[in-house]
């Protein structure tokens, strides 16, 4: 491929609604529902209000993850593990398709 072509034109594609639980049919620790003010504000154009939520939500998992330490009580995961320092999703698409890796 030449320096310069286009390897996908995302604006040719179509676009396909995600199918995801209501947030309130989510779990607690589920991506959506924490970051949900900080998207609600990113919607609305309210960076200020956005940057605090996110600053909300992190020092929270900050203190959450001290007082695990300081406990000594191991983070639970349900659909990810640790292999070396990366952190592998145990469901991956072609998995759940059937596929091989590659």
């Amino acid at each position: 491929m030449k320096e310069g072509s286009i390897f996908v034109d995302t604006k040719k594609l179509p676009i396909i609604k995600k199918k995801v639980r209501k947030l309130e049919d989510q779990d607690d620790f589920e991506s959506r529902r924490l970051w949900k003010d900080v998207t609600h504000n990113l919607k609305i154009k309210d960076i200020d209000a956005a940057t605090e939520a996110k600053h909300r939500l992190e020092e929270r998992q900050r203190a959450e993850a001290r007082e695990r330490k300081e406990n000594e009580v191991q983070w639970e995961t349900r659909v990810f593990h640790e292999d070396g320092e990366c952190w592998i999703y145990d469901y991956p698409l072609l998995k759940r398709l059937g596929g091989n890796k590659y």
